[in-house]
């Protein structure tokens, strides 16, 4: 991480890789809340008329032929961009460890688009089938924070930070609006601005309620959601941060630079996050950039940029990512 000057104009160092991160102060991680057959029939007995001595003759109950029972047609679904194996499972009523058994895998994060899997059968008639609930992955919630905006919705933003090893993707944040007593008014999901989260990384989350429901006292943001995945690499390659600098301008804080595509083909998407925070390094908010009208050829380079009202704007940040 290399710091910033501050200033009215803000210069960054820039830093390459399969995602590129510029920032300027460093962050502490901590975890925020804001106040936060049937048996066959037996057999019959007929007998001779007696002529000397009776002979018993014994007829044998017919075994009867069993109907087969027609098997279903397997169903066989293939993997597209996007998908996981516990949204598959979700779409189809069957539970993760089902699907895993049924097709071999031991590893869910390894899914190829293209592969074809087998859907096993749900679970026996009557028996309700329970959607499969991931075990969220301890990531942790730094910055959050809720503010009341002049048109009177409530904004609530923060950052999520991967703190595992390995790169995190479908993080999703369950943020509930609580009163003084502690019970819950309304509760909302938020997704990261970022679809991947690196190991060491972080992204901003946003949510934004229509109206402040009466009694609101306190709000809490929790990861509900986050799987493991071998990206980047198959589907998001390699994009760097060429220019970044920002400056007040009039009652704005404007960030402006450059990306470019590092691949060898094409960008389809790339997506540029620029993060406002204060003077303790709370998160402000965040501005999306995203260039997919058309694909970004092997070398080319796009121009940002991104504002935010400049009071209380001390510092900021860059994130990018490209998907092929």
């Amino acid at each position: 991480m290399l710091p910033l000057s501050r200033g009215s104009t803000c210069d960054a160092r820039i830093r390459k890789g399969m995602l590129a991160l510029i920032w300027i102060t460093a962050a502490c991680g901590r975890v925020v809340s804001e106040r936060p057959a049937p048996s066959p029939s037996p057999g019959f007995t007929s007998t001779i008329p007696p002529m000397g001595t009776p002979v018993v003759v014994r007829v044998p109950t017919p075994t009867p032929i069993p109907t087969p029972t027609p098997s279903p047609t397997p169903i066989i679904y293939v993997v597209q961009p996007g998908d996981t194996l516990y949204g598959i499972a979700l779409k189809y009523g069957v539970s993760v460890s089902a699907l895993q058994e049924a097709n071999g895998i031991t590893d869910p994060a390894l899914l190829q688009i293209g592969q074809e899997l087998v859907i096993p059968a749900p679970g026996p008639e009557g028996e309700p089938v329970r959607p499969p609930t991931p075990t969220p992955m301890p990531l942790l919630i730094q910055g959050f924070g809720c503010a009341v905006s002049a048109l009177g919705s409530l904004s609530c933003v923060g950052e999520v930070v991967n703190p595992q090893p390995h790169p995190m993707r479908n993080v999703q944040v369950q943020i509930v609006l609580r009163n003084g007593e502690g019970q819950e008014l309304t509760a909302g999901i938020a997704g990261t601005s970022l679809d991947i989260l690196v190991s060491g990384g972080r992204s901003p989350f946003a949510l934004v309620f229509n109206t402040v429901p009466t009694g609101y006292a306190r709000a809490e943001a929790r990861v509900i959601r986050a799987e493991p995945t071998q990206e980047p690499g198959n589907r998001y390659g390699p994009v760097e941060l060429a220019r970044a600098e920002g400056r007040v301008e009039g009652a704005d804080f404007v960030v402006r630079g450059q990306v470019r595509n590092a691949d060898a083909g094409p960008m389809r998407r790339i997506n540029v996050v620029v993060a406002f925070y204060d003077g303790h390094d709370q998160l402000l908010g965040f501005r999306q950039v995203v260039f997919s009208e058309e694909p970004t050829g092997p070398g080319a380079m796009r121009d940002f940029e991104a504002r935010f009202a400049a009071a209380g704007v001390a510092t900021f940040r860059v994130f990018v990512e490209g998907q092929r």
